[in-house]
């Protein structure tokens, strides 16, 4: 692994993904909670995030017997659905009086899966800490908002929102906070130039071996530094950018099914259509025909 800063065209790969994401955060939760309490979020299916604006509480999670401290300018952030709960937070004086964010991350992009399951279940980002900076200064001023009853408080939060997503998703990054994905690919100097060519230029007719070529490293090498890092096989990885990236074509740019199989590097029309078909439950003309879907995923 490279303790190196991203390279430019790590930069432009993730910016590109995030402007393919189209995420929305919608607040659901602004609450200032008093005395003993419990909010659970064992019932959550979305991605959501828990920011205390004011007080403090504890985080307990399904799968950890000791709580976590959240205070107040911190926080938590859940890729995927995990069962969870938050609690009061007891003092010398007594509970502390806690007020609560809370919103969901929607993305009408399938290529959601491909950034989300590269990040841990669970993260934290503490506004007070000193490498926190621009997202210190986004979580005060998102905390500053909800203080006030204010016209269009909770539309604006939500876009600040937006750019907190960004934030956490940059200190997961740099931190090394990755799991098996995408993003650890990119940390690693050898996986890089080739996950980068993929995404590049997906319709090239890629083989284990020009994969391998590119990289120098053997096949055998490639694949198990490829599985290890990227958790699956270097030719699952493109098929599944192949499919993200046809999708994109058809509902976006509002291209050909033809035109988009070609640029998915597939040679024939009919064996494209079957592929999109495995992946998302229904033909790639469907797709064109109902821009801003979002689609299901059949592995």
């Amino acid at each position: 692994m490279s303790d190196h800063p991203a390279t430019a065209g790590t930069a432009d790969l993730l910016t590109n993904l995030l402007r393919q994401l189209h995420l929305s955060t919608r607040l659901f939760h602004r609450e200032l909670h008093c005395g003993a309490w419990t909010l659970s979020g064992g019932l959550e299916t979305k991605a959501m995030f828990h920011l205390v604006a004011k007080g403090q509480c504890d985080l307990f999670l399904e799968d950890e017997s000791q709580p976590l401290r959240i205070n107040h300018g911190d926080v938590v952030l859940f890729p995927r659905p995990l069962g969870h709960s938050l609690r009061s937070a007891s003092s010398p004086r007594g509970a502390v009086d806690t007020l609560l964010l809370c919103g969901y991350l929607e993305f009408a992009s399938p290529l959601a899966g491909i950034v989300l399951d590269s990040l841990p279940t669970t993260l934290v980002l503490q506004g007070r800490a000193r490498n926190a900076g621009g997202a210190g200064a986004l979580l005060r001023l998102i905390m500053a908002e909800s203080e006030h009853e204010v016209p269009g408080r909770d539309a604006l939060i939500d876009k600040l929102a937006d750019a907190l997503f960004i934030y956490v998703l940059r200190h997961a990054f740099e931190e090394g906070r990755d799991r098996a994905g995408l993003l650890r690919g990119l940390h690693d100097d050898r996986l890089r130039p080739l996950l980068l060519a993929l995404h590049e230029q997906p319709n090239r007719p890629w083989t284990l071996a020009a994969m391998a070529s590119t990289v120098h490293l053997s096949r055998a090498a490639l694949m198990r530094r490829f599985r290890a890092q990227v958790g699956m096989a270097p030719a699952q990885y493109l098929a599944t950018w192949r499919m993200h990236r046809a999708y994109i074509d058809l509902t976006e740019q509002r291209i050909s099914v033809a035109a988009a199989a070609h640029r998915a590097g597939y040679v024939t029309e009919a064996a494209f259509s079957r592929a999109f078909k495995r992946r998302f439950g229904y033909p790639p003309i469907a797709a064109s025909r109902a821009r801003g879907a979002k689609p299901g995923s059949r592995g």
